[in-house]
């Protein structure tokens, strides 16, 4: 055959502001008042400074990805994409998306999906494998995207999604990498690229022969 999170960062110390209007100072009304107490509230807690932009970089890295070529309805089957860190600066955030194709309009459909045509379809993307887990604590709120965190150098983070197909056919699924969510940090290959790939699958209508074990264990039985 997503999806890393942000670490969290330290808690916030509590911030107190002064009350705009002091009991026994004259009264300030109106937008005035309004203004003063915005303008107290932004020194006190420091709201004017926020987080540092994060700078346009470029990090070199090293990808291998496998995921079966034949595969069977119903078969369990792994897709692992692992990500090498081979420069001398700490990646911010490894991000993953994975794409199986888009429609006429460019619109993609969903990540381990295929898309069907027809009328009056409230959806015209459909599943070709059913995700039974993604990346360890990898999910986003970016559509079919995962991440996992920073990579120091010289280390290496593996995304790994245990999936079953649903849907028999050939299909191309597609993965792009990238620095962080904003892809504003891009990853590139020993030779300049762009950190992205294809893996075609075929998909058996013919499922899976397996055997269950005395424990329940369900497993393929081999040819």
């Amino acid at each position: 055959m997503r999806r890393s999170r942000l670490s969290a960062g330290a808690r916030p110390a509590p911030c107190y502001v002064r009350a705009a209007v002091p009991g026994r100072s004259p009264i300030v009304r109106g937008a005035t008042a309004a203004t003063a107490a915005v303008a107290l509230a932004l020194a006190g807690c420091g709201g004017s400074d926020g987080p540092a932009p994060e700078q346009a970089a470029t990090y070199p890295v090293a990808v291998a990805a496998s995921f079966p070529g034949h595969q069977r309805l119903a078969e369990s089957v792994e897709l692992r994409i692992a990500v090498h860190n081979a420069g001398t600066r700490t990646i911010p955030n490894v991000v993953a998306t994975i794409e199986t194709g888009a429609g006429p309009d460019g619109t993609a459909v969903q990540a381990f999906g295929a898309r069907i045509e027809g009328k009056g379809l409230a959806s015209h993307s459909r599943p070709v494998w059913i995700v039974d887990a993604g990346p360890h604590s990898g999910d986003t709120a970016y559509a079919n995207t995962w991440a996992l965190g920073a990579i120091r150098p010289r280390a290496t983070r593996v995304f790994t999604w245990h999936v079953v197909p649903v849907r028999a056919g050939r299909y191309t699924l597609r993965y792009r990498l990238a620095g962080s969510t904003t892809g504003r940090s891009q990853l590139r290959l020993r030779d300049g690229g762009a950190a992205a790939g294809r893996l075609t699958v075929h998909v058996s209508g013919k499922p899976a022969e397996v055997r269950v074990l005395q424990d329940g264990t369900i497993v393929p039985v081999s040819g």
